[in-house]
């Protein structure tokens, strides 16, 4: 059979109570891991992504303290290892509608709690399993509570210490000024640092309903001087994002014990840990964070950040098509067209290779299974507007030089002007390639309507 026993002192049943409003912030159970050197009350919230573990050391924070365990490993040596665990969970209002009754008890000395005694049994034997709790007054005045409690698997988060590359330690009051600043709907808190200053950012995403007179959201930022720090080894410009509600528990929680908070992380997406000792219990939170995967040196100073809505380029592959750059420039359709004069048998040969080298039509801007058209084409679909086009005009250009021009279109304009004879060959051949189609009925059969 497995059982736990200690005893608690006054000041010692204060700062469980205090443990007890902090843990029901993260889950509405607390789970209870005893072993022989020490007491563990965890909690974990709903969406695991906050950790919270109070660790109670057996000599230093109790008065008393006992675990016996049901069964001993025995190793190859014959020596003894570490007893078995005892864990177990316990709905937290229980426990604190036990301890907040007593913590008004503590000012009126005729009923002040002298001490605490905390009892548990694990007995196969018993139906229930019984969590016993026992306040002794003054005058001898016993009070008994009996709370019912599951076994159950704990789960504890995972944080390696050697790898942080981001560290810095506080002391809790510059914190807890900053959190009064935060408003009831902020929902993240981003944590950055430049030019030797930290900001404290709250945000929200949501729009607020309601008769709320400030329904946007509202960004709140605290800066704090890196003087103020114990110590702070952070990259520079690096934006790590956390919950705020969960911030603000921990804060007001290690405010009241006048602690230090040392905060470990290393990047964004990552786990952050938030941890601080005082009089023989080690407070220990790890939490998610948010904000930019992007990959960052140590030491090195990051660029501004940029939306997350902006799509990643694409990587380019064999198959795809030559970057926009390359492509000719597009030519408006109503700005005229400058060509140079030419032969006709010139101009045939021009307009068949200019033809063979033209780039591939783009392709439409709007899908054709799409029924919407997008706002940045909605003017491809008006009506013309004839009016207002500039209308093409007809110039000369006094400053060409003649000789050049006539050089490039084969001689003067008169010397290739067509003669009567050229004419009537060039209509020859014209109706040799025509196709003429034979009639199909006579003249004398066509009749007219009112015939």
């Amino acid at each position: 059979m497995t059982s736990l026993s200690f005893t608690l002192l006054p000041e010692a049943l204060l700062q469980l109570h205090d443990v007890l409003i902090c843990l029901a912030k993260f889950n509405e159970n607390v789970s209870i891991e005893a072993e022989e050197s020490f007491l563990r009350f965890s909690a974990l919230n709903l969406t695991k992504t906050a950790y919270a573990s109070f660790k109670f050391d057996a000599s230093t924070f109790f008065s008393q303290y006992m675990f016996v365990g049901s069964r001993r490993i025995a190793s190859g040596s014959g020596r003894r290892s570490a007893a078995d665990k005892l864990t177990c969970q316990i709905y937290i209002k229980a426990l604190l509608s036990v301890f907040r009754g007593r913590v008004s008890d503590f000012k009126d000395r005729e009923t002040a709690v002298e001490r605490c005694e905390v009892r548990l049994q694990d007995s196969p034997d018993e139906a229930q399993c019984r969590f016993i709790i026992q306040m002794l007054c003054r005058h001898g005045v016993v009070k008994t509570y009996k709370l019912t409690y599951e076994a159950a698997e704990i789960q504890h988060a995972l944080f390696d210490k050697s790898k942080t590359e981001n560290q810095w330690g506080i002391d809790s009051k510059y914190l807890r000024e900053i959190i009064d600043h935060f408003g009831q709907s902020a929902e993240q808190l981003d944590i950055s640092s430049e030019n030797d200053r930290v900001v404290f950012t709250s945000f929200t995403t949501k729009v607020a309903d309601g008769k709320e007179i400030l329904k946007q959201p509202v960004h709140t930022s605290v800066a704090i001087d890196t003087k103020d720090f114990d110590h702070f080894t952070v990259e520079d410009k690096l934006h790590v994002a956390i919950n705020v509600k969960d911030f603000k528990a921990i804060i007001v929680h290690v405010h009241s014990l006048s602690g230090r908070v040392v905060a470990r992380y290393t990047r964004p997406c990552r786990p952050m840990q938030l941890s601080y000792e005082a009089s023989g219990m080690t407070c220990e939170f790890t939490l998610m964070t948010r904000g930019e995967t992007g990959e960052t040196s140590s030491g090195s100073v990051n660029s501004n950040r940029e939306l997350s809505a902006r799509p990643y380029p694409r990587s380019s592959t064999t198959h795809s098509r030559e970057p926009t750059a390359n492509l000719p420039p597009e030519i408006p359709e109503s700005a005229p067209r400058a060509h140079p004069l030419q032969p006709p048998s010139q101009a045939a040969a021009t307009e068949r290779t200019q033809t063979s080298v033209l780039p591939h039509p783009p392709h439409a801007s709007v899908p054709f299974e799409s029924l919407f058209v997008p706002a940045d084409d909605d003017q491809r679909w008006d009506e013309p507007k004839y009016g207002d086009e500039e209308e093409d005009t007809l110039g000369w250009d006094t400053h060409m030089d003649q000789d050049a021009l006539q050089a490039s279109i084969g001689g003067r304009i008169q010397d290739i002007t067509p003669t009567g004879a050229s004419m009537r060959e060039r209509r020859a051949r014209d109706q040799e390639n025509s196709v003429a189609i034979p009639p199909t009925q006579r003249i004398s059969q066509v009749r007219g309507i009112f015939d």
